[in-house]
């Protein structure tokens, strides 16, 4: 439950998926999270700690709009029989294309019987579903990129007087500077330093090197 800035309870809005996640399995990482903001949060389960850590990192992007778990996409088998394949996500991007997204352990890709459904699968896809199709493991997953959208999602809550006071910040920024120097202009200690991530998670701000983000990062005004 969220409480927006005035007060008002909020329950998440759930995600759309067709098929049901199975939650709460002994040796098995399952789970849900919540995404979005204070006044459209939704929540989305996940059955896998790979699938956790992917769809930190889809959100994180800035070329994601939309995203969707569980969407179902209908193929047929080798023998003729028709079945439903279950993708974990679907991505839209802000240039309106839309992505398939399968998210398999990297042990599983050395099943070559695994490996062959899924390319049939993938060759079935039509346009009207997803313009492409991609398979993701924990090995696909940048570990810098992965840090940071944990980050992301983690300081994601604004907070209205504090985010202001880093955006008058932002607009005297000359070059590059480093973020604990930032942080001191805004003040506000570590609620300061939250709010400089939200500015780079927005992408107000941009770092300047491909790093772990932390106090000694240097951050500079974005091009965009």
């Amino acid at each position: 439950m969220y409480i927006t800035p005035d007060g008002t309870f909020v329950m998440p809005r759930k995600i759309s998926g067709a098929r049901k996640v199975a939650k709460g399995r002994r040796n098995h990482f399952t789970g849900q999270m919540v995404l979005g903001t204070a006044d459209d949060p939704c929540h989305l389960d996940f059955e896998s700690h790979t699938e956790y850590m992917t769809c930190l990192c889809l959100i994180a992007r800035m070329d994601v709009v939309a995203i969707e778990n569980q969407v179902p996409c209908e193929w047929t088998k080798p023998d003729g029989k028709k079945a439903t394949h279950y993708f974990d996500f679907r991505v839209s991007h802000d240039d309106g294309t839309r992505v398939a997204i399968m998210v398999k352990g990297s042990h599983r890709t050395e099943s070559a019987r695994l490996m062959g459904e899924l390319e049939t699968i993938a060759a079935e896809v039509p346009a009207s579903f997803a313009e492409d199709v991609v398979l993701m493991t924990e090995d696909d997953l940048d570990p810098i990129d992965l840090h940071n959208a944990v980050m992301f999602h983690e300081m994601r809550q604004d907070e209205p007087i504090i985010d202001a006071a880093a955006r008058r910040v932002l607009q005297t920024l000359q070059g590059a500077i480093q973020i604990k120097d930032f942080q001191h202009l805004v003040g506000f200690d570590g609620q300061g330093f939250r709010a400089i991530v939200r500015l780079l998670r927005c992408g107000e701000l941009e770092t300047i090197h491909h790093e772990r983000i932390g106090e000694n990062t240097l951050v500079r005004r974005s091009a965009n």
